[in-house]
């Protein structure tokens, strides 16, 4: 009887483990996959909620940057580089956008929303470097 109360409780310990830890450690599992090859990821949120995080992103001409646009906003937000062909349209709050390219020139791009999400919305800027290798 003392044996199987035991391991009824061994079996729940560990069960409870299981449905605590299990999931945390797949949600970073996928997240890490999702992510392996990202050079960037930018986070969007209204300028008098914290901006684009990162502002500024250097990458090495010639090689492909892919970058992950995050809206964890509430409002729907946009993301451009115009002078590079880059455009994401609308991201709508909670989702992402990833986008791949590959610059070509040496210079400073700006990156900026595309859809109106505030009265600070011709704040919400950043910059992209495309330096030499």
């Amino acid at each position: 009887m003392k044996i199987k109360v035991i391991v009824s409780v061994i079996v729940s310990a560990v069960l409870v483990l299981a449905c605590t830890v299990g999931p945390i450690a797949a949600t970073l599992i996928y997240e890490s996959y999702l992510t392996r090859d990202l050079t960037a990821e930018i986070i969007t949120r209204s300028p008098e909620k914290g901006n684009y995080s990162p502002r500024f992103l250097s990458v090495p001409v010639g090689e492909k940057v892919k970058l992950r646009i995050r809206n964890v906003d509430t409002v729907v937000h946009g993301f451009a580089i115009p002078a590079l062909q880059v455009d994401a349209g609308e991201i709508k709050a909670g989702h992402s956008v990833t986008l791949e390219f590959t610059p070509e020139k040496i210079g400073k791009y700006d990156f900026y929303c595309t859809v109106w999400c505030s009265e600070h919305h011709l704040q919400m800027r950043g910059v992209l470097e495309v330096t030499a290798q």
